[in-house]
């Protein structure tokens, strides 16, 4: 068997990854598509200028577009690691693609083989597609918050996370500071749950089912991105009235969550509904929030370049693994040995 390189196919799959950043702007379903980011300037031109907060149209653009921030060293970290996400995806999309479909497929039929047909066969069609694409965003949304909740409670996956918390500064691009291990385990598990509840709907309505959408993406998902989504990694504190902060994560609610003081890691873990930290106790509403500052507590590792960022992350998550199942296998010997005696 011979084992070759196609030089043609490499630089292929290279230049798509390059470009894959830069046509986000022309997605729908990007933070980054076009009309979000130019919808989001305006709710953070409004919300300068109604807030008080700036005395003139030229100040507030100055803080929107201000260099100091976006050609931060740690924004410039953010687009290093934007685009080295983007060359690294490819090596798990097939997996977590293939894991969707396959969840999809499975539940589908265990529901089927188990439970029969199933009981909403002739539901309306629009009645389907919503209840449908309604039940995908509030699952989705709430194993995204498990998720994140998991990456700040297990050491192994902290320093992964780490990677995201270290920004000084926050730019729209920030959204994309994530390592490529984080990354892959949040498409994985989203895909998976995307695909049982996909399984679910199919044998309950007996059909092949699809949710409300956008220029061909979930109409729920652009809709978030378009009403300002783009702001919740950036350094203006748009905030909604108390009431709504208990139901949705304001811009200024996700700032706290990144703020360098280790009681505000420890707040506001939700993507999109506020309802999930409400109900475990850990919601924070922007009315309470005092100045943040970004970053890291001094106590805390980063990793300011780009090498760093992607190769001490995994050796340390692999030295805490090994450590607790050291401990692990010494407590099973102890309890062994007493057991014996």
């Amino acid at each position: 068997m011979a084992f070759g390189f196609d030089l043609s196919k490499g630089l292929e799959a290279l230049f798509r990854g390059l470009m894959t950043p830069f046509e986000e702007f022309g997605d729908p379903g990007s933070r980054h598509f076009g009309l979000a980011l130019f919808v989001g300037g305006l709710w953070a031109f409004v919300f300068l200028r109604r807030s008080r907060r700036t005395k003139s149209t030229k100040e507030a653009l100055g803080i929107i577009f201000d260099r100091r921030v976006w050609l931060h060293p740690s924004a410039l970290l953010d687009y290093q690691l934007l685009f080295a996400n983007a060359l690294l995806r490819p090596l798990f999309f097939g997996v977590t693609a293939l894991s969707g479909i396959q969840a999809a497929s499975k539940s589908f039929l265990w529901m089927r083989t188990h439970l029969g047909p199933g009981p909403l066969q002739g539901m309306p069609l629009w009645l389907m597609e919503g209840c449908f694409s309604v039940s995908v965003f509030v699952v989705e949304d709430f194993f995204r918050f498990l998720l994140h909740l998991a990456f700040h409670r297990f050491d192994a996956l902290w320093v992964i996370h780490k990677v995201h918390h270290s920004a000084q500064v926050m730019t729209p691009f920030t959204v994309h500071r994530v390592h490529p291990i984080e990354s892959a385990i949040n498409r994985g598990v989203i895909a998976l749950v995307i695909g049982v509840v996909g399984g679910v709907w199919s044998w309950a309505c007996d059909a092949p089912i699809s949710g409300w959408t956008i220029l061909g993406v979930d109409a729920l998902g652009v809709a978030w991105n378009v009403l300002g989504a783009a702001l919740r990694h950036s350094e203006i504190p748009v905030h909604y009235p108390r009431w709504l902060e208990h139901l949705l994560i304001s811009p200024a609610q996700h700032q706290i969550h990144h703020g360098e003081a280790p009681d505000h890691h420890r707040k506001n873990f939700g993507s999109t509904l506020a309802i999930w930290d409400w109900m475990f106790g850990s919601l924070q509403t922007s009315n309470e929030r005092k100045r943040v500052r970004y970053g890291l507590p001094a106590f805390e590792e980063g990793w300011p370049s780009l090498w760093g960022a992607l190769t001490f992350p995994p050796f340390r998550a692999a030295s805490i693994c090994l450590k607790k199942l050291k401990n692990l296998a010494l407590w099973v010997g102890s309890g062994l040995s007493k057991a014996s005696h």
